[in-house]
């Protein structure tokens, strides 16, 4: 590239580096409860969840995202100081983009545990070795070898299992294996979406509750709302709302909770398969919560 086309390029990889990372923050802390919860919450419903989000991001997503091809193609003859976020808005409002695309891909590539060859030489290994020490202040260890992997090199512990290992250290629910959905589909959601989404739970919440005479809400609207963004929001986006409503309204105790589980679900297994952290959060919510209200 010319030195005009690396100006260029450089200034898109700024506007899509800071769109994404606002997107994802403003997100994440938009779901994150505010008040004391009854029970361990979700590691990634917390604001040490939140910093270490931006830095995977800033250090593991965007090298790989701004590399793919399909993604340099979008710098154009684009003026980007100018116009370049409007013009970048209307590119990820194709939910089917490039920058979705080469997103998933490199989350899926951080996410797996990944065989290391001695002899294969491979830059993407080192680099991810050098990228979880860098994140965790350490090198990520070594899984214990098989004899049928004892020829095959090292195994790396993936980003899961590190992950996993902070939520346990600092005393959180440990992350679901097919929680890459959560960490890949936040770039998705507009946070707008959320905010709304919560404004009018909270409105339900109120007018069912608070209110009496003929402001009062019919009973159950609450739930009813609880249940229409719980699944028009992407995988566990909607579950971690909901969550959320448990930790910080007064009156989705755990009785409410019970039941709106056994509204969403039609057996046990069903809703710990379906809302994992919703009904593992239930169950060990501790009998205060369940005698109020």
């Amino acid at each position: 590239m010319t030195a005009g086309d690396n100006e260029k390029f450089e200034q898109f990889a700024a506007i899509l580096t800071t769109e994404l990372l606002d997107r994802t923050r403003k997100s994440l802390e938009l779901l994150t409860p505010e008040e004391q919860p009854a029970a361990k919450l979700p590691f990634a419903l917390t604001p040490s969840f939140q910093e270490i989000y931006a830095e995977l991001v800033r250090v593991g997503i965007f090298p790989v995202l701004l590399s793919r091809r399909p993604v340099r193609a979008i710098v154009g003859d684009v003026d980007w100081p100018r116009d370049g976020r409007d013009y970048l808005l209307t590119v990820l409002d194709d939910r089917s983009n490039a920058v979705f695309t080469a997103w998933d891909y490199a989350w899926d590539a951080l996410w797996d545990e990944r065989k290391v060859g001695a002899d294969s030489g491979a830059s993407a290994p080192a680099k991810k070795k050098g990228f979880f020490a860098s994140l965790f202040g350490r090198k990520a260890k070594p899984e214990t070898k098989t004899a049928e992997q004892s020829g095959e090199g090292d195994v790396m512990a993936g980003l899961y299992t590190m992950l996993n290992e902070q939520a346990e250290r600092r005393g959180y629910l440990p992350l679901f294996h097919d929680d890459i959905k959560v960490l890949k589909g936040l770039v998705r959601v507009k946070p707008a979406r959320i905010f709304k989404a919560w404004k009018e739970i909270n409105q339900y919440h109120h007018q069912e509750f608070y209110l009496s005479g003929q402001d009062q809400a019919k009973p159950g609207v609450t739930s009813e709302c609880l249940q229409k963004w719980h699944y028009n929001l992407p995988d566990r986006i909607g579950e971690f709302l909901v969550l959320k409503a448990a930790v910080d309204m007064e009156f989705v105790n755990k009785p409410f909770l019970g039941k709106y589980i056994r509204q969403s679900a039609r057996t046990q297994e069903e809703a710990e398969k379906g809302m994992p952290y919703l009904a593992t959060y239930w169950k060990s919510m501790n009998q205060s919560a369940a005698a109020q209200g």
